[in-house]
Parts: C-alpha cells; sequence; structure tokens
C-alpha cells in the first residue's frame, strides 16, 4: 500500500490530461480480493493465446464499473444498460496485456500525484485524506491498497496511449480548413429534381410485383426463431412492400433521368433554378435536407461554374457557387489554439480506437 500517500503534498497537475485517456482504454484496476478458489481460477476465456480466469474477468468487470461511476457519478444506474461493461471489461483485459508486453511502468511516486490530484479527493486546500477515505469507503466501495493499484493500472494505460498517438500531428493547414468546414457560410444556386415529384406518376402492376417478387424471394426472408424456421413469405404477405419499393426505385430513376437532362442542355431545362440563404455545413438547408453534402460540392467550385449531378435522400442536384462570406480572421486566430488542440486530440482519440479495434482481433 501506498502509505506515504496519507502525508505527501500535491507534485503536479496531471488527473485532467488522465482523464482523456480514462474514458476510451477503461483503464481503472479493479478489485478483486475475495478467495481465490477453484471457481475463480478456472478459466472463462483467452486473449493472446493465455486463460483469463473467472477472477481476472471479475477484477476487470468491477474496474471498468469504477471507471463508470467516476465519469457519470449518480447518473449511472440509468444509463449503465447501455454501456456494455462485459465488453469494455475484456477491452480492459487486452489493452493491459499489451502495456505489459511494451513493459510500461509506473512508480510509486507517479501514482501518488494522480492521486492528490485527482479532483474527487480535494477540497480548497488541497489533496484531503478524510475525503480520499470516505470517497472509497461509500462512493467506490474499495479497500485503498486496491485503489491505488487501480490508479497505477491507469497511469500505465495512459503511457500506452502517449506511445500508440506520440506521431499524431496536425498542421496550421488542416486546424484552417476545418475551422472553415464548421464556420465559413456560403450559398449556391441550383437545379433540384425531387423523387418525391414522381412517386405519383409510378404505378406498379400486379405483373411487375408478381415478377420482382420472383427474382428477390431471398430479399423477404424471414430468419429462424424460437419457434420457427426460416422462411420466405407468401407474395400476398410482402405484395404492399415490393409495391412501395417499386414506386420508390422508379421515382429516383424518373427524378435521376430529368436531372441528366438538365445536365445535358441547361437552357431547355425544366426544373427552375432556386438560390439558397447563406449556410455552414453543419446546418440544414430548407427543401434540401443536410446542407453537408451541398457545402462540400460546392467548395470545390468556382462562383458560377456547375458541378458534376450528385445525389442525397430526397433526389438529384445541379449546383453552382454563389457566393461565400469573407472569414472572420480575428476570430479565427482568437480561437484558433483551442480549436486546434481539440482536432489533435480527437484526431489521436480515432488513432487510438483503431489500435485498439486491431488488437482486439489479434487478441480473439
Amino acid at each position: 500500500m501506498l502509505k506515504i500517500l496519507r502525508n505527501k503534498k500535491t507534485a503536479r497537475k496531471i488527473w485532467i490530461a488522465l482523464a482523456i485517456i480514462i474514458v476510451p482504454a477503461f483503464t481503472l484496476w479493479g478489485f478483486g480480493e475475495g478467495t481465490r478458489n477453484k471457481q475463480e481460477n478456472a478459466a472463462i476465456g483467452k486473449i493472446f493465446g493465455k486463460k483469463i480466469s473467472n477472477l481476472e474477468y471479475k477484477e476487470s468487470l468491477a474496474a471498468v464499473k469504477t471507471s463508470a461511476i467516476m465519469q457519470f457519478g449518480d447518473k449511472l444506474p440509468e444509463i449503465e444498460k447501455y454501456l456494455n461493461l462485459p465488453a469494455q471489461a475484456w477491452e480492459r483485459l487486452i489493452l493491459l496485456y499489451e502495456a505489459k508486453n511494451r513493459k510500461i511502468n509506473v512508480t510509486d511516486k507517479e501514482t501518488i500525484e494522480l492521486i492528490q490530484n485527482t479532483p474527487y479527493f480535494q477540497d480548497k486546500s488541497g489533496f484531503n485524506n478524510k475525503i480520499y477515505t470516505e470517497t472509497l469507503r461509500y462512493a467506490f466501495r474499495l479497500q485503498p491498497r486496491t485503489f491505488e493499484e487501480q490508479m497505477r493500472q491507469s497511469l500505465i494505460l495512459s503511457k500506452l496511449y502517449q506511445q500508440v498517438t506520440a506521431e499524431v500531428k496536425i498542421s496550421d493547414e488542416q486546424i484552417r480548413q476545418e475551422y472553415l468546414k464548421l464556420n465559413q457560410e456560403l450559398n449556391i444556386d441550383y437545379f433540384a429534381s425531387f423523387s418525391s415529384d414522381f412517386t405519383k406518376k409510378i404505378k406498379p402492376g400486379e405483373k411487375e410485383i408478381s415478377e420482382f417478387f420472383k427474382k428477390n424471394k431471398t430479399m423477404f426472408k424471414v430468419p429462424a426463431s424460437k419457434d420457427k424456421e426460416a422462411y420466405i413469405p407468401e407474395l400476398i404477405q410482402v405484395k404492399d412492400q415490393i409495391k412501395d419499393m417499386l414506386i420508390k426505385e422508379g421515382s429516383r430513376k424518373m427524378a435521376e433521368n430529368v436531372i441528366n437532362e438538365c445536365a445535358k442542355s441547361p437552357k431547355t431545362c425544366k426544373i427552375k433554378e432556386k438560390t439558397t440563404i447563406f449556410f455552414k455545413s453543419s446546418d440544414q438547408i430548407k427543401d434540401l435536407g443536410a446542407a453537408k453534402i451541398f457545402w462540400d460540392n460546392a467548395i470545390k467550385l468556382k462562383t458560377n461554374e456547375p458541378s458534376k449531378i450528385f445525389s442525397n435522400e430526397l433526389g438529384y442536384y445541379i449546383i453552382k457557387l454563389k457566393s461565400i462570406k469573407p472569414t472572420d480572421e480575428a476570430k479565427f486566430t482568437k480561437e484558433k489554439a483551442e480549436f486546434g488542440q481539440k482536432l489533435l486530440t480527437e484526431k489521436k482519440s480515432k488513432v487510438f480506437a483503431d489500435f485498439t479495434a486491431a488488437l482486439k482481433k489479434k487478441a480473439q
């Protein structure tokens, strides 16, 4: 047990940085002080060919529960069913195994500093031993020695995260481009051919419906259940479904044909050109839906240059960039550092998530 903790003053602030790691890595080491009987020592699975005992798994499961308590507090009972703690427990075991293979270690001093800088255990004067003891007893239900080992493991996985993401960088140009995606406003002229405009013109006949069913029967196969084997329903049971599918397919095809004609001969296009208000990539555009696809296509164009045909769930489009609002350089300069740090954190988290996913595949 790190007895020195009870009397040692705070050395440096590291909890905030570590907190970033705790959520994606599930790093808290769990308790498991019970008797190691035969049942606890029995293997319940393997990672990288190594047997994992029932006790190890229980400790890991308890650990991610502790992590969840620290993250969600008294709201945990409401959301615990959505967290899939068992899966997190296995993931944590895999990450700790990898950290051990890399010979990542943590000193007592580092562990002490982490605990003393944890907000849970502080008052206005800093680390408070009484708060520490009572929090472990009533909130986490852990003995100090167990919790101190948890924190040691937290730091080990923090170092693993740092190793994996050490080479992740983000340039000034990347910061600027991502900032513009979220903040720059533009507007467009557009031709839109909506599928809904042609829905009433599509009227599938009995023969068409029947032929579609014959060719695509497996599409309607009902999976096996406890009471029934897998089966393909009768045509009458899926007739309305097929009709809706044919109407949707037909109306989209008609909408596509119309926009193709406009692309070939803009002067004879039957669609009226319209203009949007200024919008950001994260906005919703009236009648057109999510703005991102329109912003992404427009930003590549020169003013009044027509785009290639593209589509979303509503229909098909040809757009022209009308204008772009000038960037507020003063605002960008003010927000650049914080925005860039956020982007870097997101990028590192993505890299670590991909690393973890690959590691899990190897572990199996």
